[in-house]
This record gives C-alpha cells, structure tokens and sequence, in this order.
C-alpha cells in the first residue's frame, strides 16, 4: 500500500503562501509569494528514491509524503490506511486469482489522480 502511495498518489499538488522569506535550495522565496508544492514529484525525486518510477514492494517508503508531513500531514491517513488494508483484505479473501483488467479510464483534473473507471472481470472463491 505504501509503495502503490508514493508511486501513483491520488493528491498531486497543494498552493501554499509564503508568510517570511525563507530560502530553499539556494533560492530566497520572498514573503507574499505563491508557490504550487507538487509532493506527486516529491515522491519521484531519485535523490530519495532510487529508480523512482519503478514500482518496488520491497522499497523503503518511509520518506514518501503521499499524505503530506510536519503540520500539513492529513489528518484522515490512518483511516485511509486502515480502510484500504481492510478492502485488499477482503478482495483476497473473496476473488480468485484468476481475474481480467480491462483498460482503465483516468479522471481529468489538475490535482486528484484516480480513475474514472477500472473494468474487472472476477470470479468468487
């Protein structure tokens, strides 16, 4: 679940408002700008992450921030968490091995990834 987070997180993006000059990465941010925080990216930097854009179960996800950090982090992820291992939970328990995915239809917006549509054709135990 934590891999399948920080690979394709359903959050892109968050605007912040820069409230004291601060700077970050060599570069002052003056205070009253606008910065767009794209963590999807965050998630691919290959100096955290070596070869970020493969998939890896076994991958130290623990600087991943699919859910955001510090006082930003979302107050809703351990129920998010808890609420996905108990769906996988019972998929496994209640679908076959041998299932059909069909071709999947993405949702179009500029900050929520997910899909539209993920046409699965399964069979019960």
């Amino acid at each position: 679940m934590e891999e399948t987070l920080r690979y394709d997180s359903s959050g892109q993006m968050t605007p912040r408002l820069v409230t004291r000059d601060v700077e970050w990465h060599g570069t002052v941010v003056p205070a009253g700008s606008r910065l767009l925080l794209i963590f999807a990216a965050a998630n691919h930097d290959p100096r955290v992450f070596p070869v970020p854009d493969t998939f890896d179960l076994n991958r130290d996800t623990s600087k991943a921030i699919a859910f955001g950090t510090g006082a930003h982090f979302c107050l809703g992820a351990a129920l998010a968490r808890l609420e996905t291992r108990i769906v996988l939970e019972e998929l496994v328990a209640a679908v076959r091995e041998d299932y059909d995915v069909g071709t999947p239809t993405r949702v179009h917006h500029p900050n929520i990834r997910g899909f539209r549509s993920l046409p699965t054709t399964i069979k019960p135990r």
